[in-house]
């Protein structure tokens, strides 16, 4: 059991590959070109086995840009039946692909009460390359692949690259349904942690949305207009990072599951801002030297606040393939 909090980490930070590719929230916005702020403040919290308290600042950039683009199409005309409909949805063969850089830089400073020195000033940055493409069954194939650093400034001398990896297909029911499967994987400190992931999005009447990615996320949206989103759910964060303990290169691992609501507002085409608050009903952080030796400490539960901004560049390919698609899956 002392090892369920670090498998949570590393499973977290496997799934962090897909929600930093495309919003957790809004599924149909897979792979969107963006430049992305946010920042978090977690109040503080104190611990359950030791004396003071856990809180944290945190504030992340996210900048993702297209490499390739391709959308086309080939017609080679399917008399396997005579009807129109049929002739034209198995004749004409649509091409979609597109690939993008992501880049995505943060900090964060935390506040843990029990150690010596408590407040750790951490930062991160990320590099990778996302995909997809149209398959011949008018699913998108997506994947991604990114290498990560995240140390204490006191370790950066020691940094150790992190890895993650996915590959997924989400299927196309119509604008607002859709369901996706896929699997992630992470690689830290010289362990591999796989992670299946399943999702999908499913309207309710007219204005609402039910969102799931499981393990970490499920939501309710609710849409009266095509500037305003509210969304409230359920979701599992966390994070790892190199830090100095004992005058040694350790890790900390921080999860957490919350839950939350949050308004998001889009002013024009191309600027979309939101605030979020919410509960943190669990939190942990735990120590580990080389994942051999684990210490677990215990958060109690407390809110926090969170906002950005994202500015959007151009369609996704998601919607560019409804723009040349007139007929479903």
């Amino acid at each position: 059991m002392k090892y369920l909090f670090l498998i949570l980490a590393f499973s977290l930070t496997a799934f962090d590959s897909v929600a930093q590719n495309f919003e957790v929230d809004q599924i149909e916005q897979l792979f969107r070109p963006r430049f992305r702020v946010d920042s978090r403040y977690v109040f503080d919290a104190p611990f359950t086995d030791t004396s003071n308290h856990y809180n944290s600042k945190e504030g992340s950039v996210v900048f993702t840009f297209p490499l390739k683009t391709n959308i086309g199409a080939e017609l080679k005309v399917d008399l396997s039946s005579m009807k129109l409909k049929d002739i034209l949805k198995n004749s004409v063969r649509l091409k979609v692909s597109q690939t993008l850089g992501l880049v995505r830089v943060n900090s964060r400073q935390a506040y843990m009460g029990f150690d010596t020195l408590p407040e750790k000033n951490m930062m991160g940055a990320t590099v990778g390359i996302l995909g997809l493409r149209l398959t011949r069954k008018y699913r998108v194939m997506f994947w991604s692949a990114g290498v990560n650093v995240s140390e204490q400034n006191r370790t950066f001398n020691k940094a150790t690259p992190r890895a993650t990896a996915l590959i997924g297909q989400l299927h196309l029911r119509g604008i607002r349904k859709n369901f996706f499967y896929g699997v992630a994987v992470a690689y830290s400190d010289r362990l591999i942690l796989p992670l299946p992931f399943f999702g999908g999005s499913e309207p309710i009447g007219k204005n609402f949305i039910f969102n799931y990615t499981l393990p970490a996320q499920i939501n309710l949206q609710y849409r009266p207009n095509h500037r305003l989103m509210i969304t409230t759910g359920v979701n599992a964060d966390g994070y790892r990072s190199g830090i100095e303990y004992h005058l040694k290169r350790s890790n900390v691992n921080y999860t957490a599951v919350m839950g939350y609501a949050s308004v998001r507002y889009k002013f024009g085409k191309a600027l979309i801002a939101r605030l979020e608050g919410g509960y943190m009903f669990y939190q942990n952080v735990s120590y580990s030297q080389t994942d051999v030796s684990v210490k677990n400490y215990p958060v109690k539960p407390g809110p926090y606040v969170q906002a950005g901004f994202s500015i959007l560049f151009g369609k996704t390919a998601w919607e560019k393939i409804f723009d040349s698609l007139s007929f479903g899956n």
